[in-house]
């Protein structure tokens, strides 16, 4: 049986912006995500991206839940191609795999990588789709801190110079914090900004 992770919930992410969603561990923020990409189907009410439904707008959201999604038989570079073509990005591969610091392994198949490996592929795949919209859960799991502190510095640049709106999730939320501009928080079904 489904319980509802959230009641009566209106609120405008605005692109040039970042959002931090805050709650406990098994309160809905993972479901929530998922509802915004219509892998979770809503109750009632709308979610729209630029004022067109998810379905008709697809190429301007990018939302990957976890690396555990990814195929250990393929490549990090496998991934960021076809990330690339289906987004119709610009990007270029090669610029985002250098700053990451992918070269080393970035052919090799991904059941050979660690788990911040995965995380560095799996957040270049984001930055490589060029999406107006992320949504990130628990982006900066597995990273250590000079990973973080590229991560932050990058949304940080993305939401302002290039206008993305970012939603994030983080169990960093101390870092988190100071490089976002709102902080949502869920709680007993209640989504609310506490700053």
């Amino acid at each position: 049986m489904r319980h509802p992770i959230l009641n009566d919930f209106s609120y405008r992410f605005k692109r040039g912006q970042s959002y931090l969603i805050v709650a406990t561990n098994g309160t809905g923020k993972t479901t929530f995500f998922r509802t915004l990409v219509n892998l979770v189907k809503k109750e009632r009410g709308e979610i729209s991206f630029d004022n067109q439904p998810f379905d008709q707008n697809k190429h301007q959201v990018f939302f990957y839940e976890s690396p555990d999604w990814l195929d250990g038989n393929l490549s990090g570079l496998d991934y960021l191609k076809f990330v690339k073509h289906q987004w119709r990005s610009t990007q270029n591969i090669n610029d985002v795999i250098t700053y990451w610091g992918m070269g080393d392994y970035i052919k090799v198949p991904i059941k050979k990588y660690s788990l911040g490996m995965k995380q560095r592929v799996l957040i270049a795949m984001y930055f490589i789709s060029d999406a107006a919209y992320f949504i990130m859960d628990e982006i900066s799991n597995g990273l250590d801190e000079d990973s973080r502190k590229l991560l932050y510095e990058k949304l940080r640049a993305v939401t302002k110079q290039e206008k993305k709106c970012i939603l994030v999730s983080s169990h960093y939320r101390s870092d988190m914090t100071p490089i976002v501009d709102h902080v949502l928080e869920l709680k007993d079904r209640v989504m609310r900004e506490v700053s």
